[in-house]
């Protein structure tokens, strides 16, 4: 008995490495919808927020969301224009919403539940809330 839980200790560890040692490794992400919402508030000024929903390598589905003003958050932009729709916008009150689709596949590098996406505007933070 003690030496089946000597090797389930060490395969533990091992894992346990590989996980620390993969945390900074770029990985491939596909960006399936990239949310854009902006409110005027009452003062006049504007609100910004990015949210996106996006295949993580393992197939696991996640959500993810950033606010203007965070150091690195800003939308995403398809990394090939002319092989994605038009975002669909609407407005409704003092509330605009722009949502595009199936922007293809970026590079990104997960630190726990902060996600840094490698796109055409450079390196944007967002950080996972979810799964979706």
């Amino acid at each position: 008995m003690r030496p089946a839980i000597t090797v389930l200790l060490s395969v533990c560890a091992s894992l346990a490495l590989v996980q620390v040692s993969a945390a900074g490794d770029k990985i491939k992400i596909e960006i399936v919808e990239a949310t854009t919402t902006i409110q005027t508030l009452s003062t006049g000024q504007m609100h910004f927020m990015f949210d996106a929903k996006v295949i993580l390598p393992d197939g696991s589905h996640a959500a993810l969301i950033c606010l203007f003003g965070d150091n690195g958050c800003a939308g995403i932009a398809p990394i090939i224009p002319e092989k994605s729709a038009p975002p669909d916008c609407t407005t409704s009150g003092a509330i605009s919403t722009c949502v595009g689709r199936n922007l293809g596949f970026y590079d990104a590098k997960r630190n726990k539940n902060q996600l840094v996406i490698y796109g055409s505007r450079g390196k944007l933070r967002y950080h996972i809330v979810s799964s979706w």
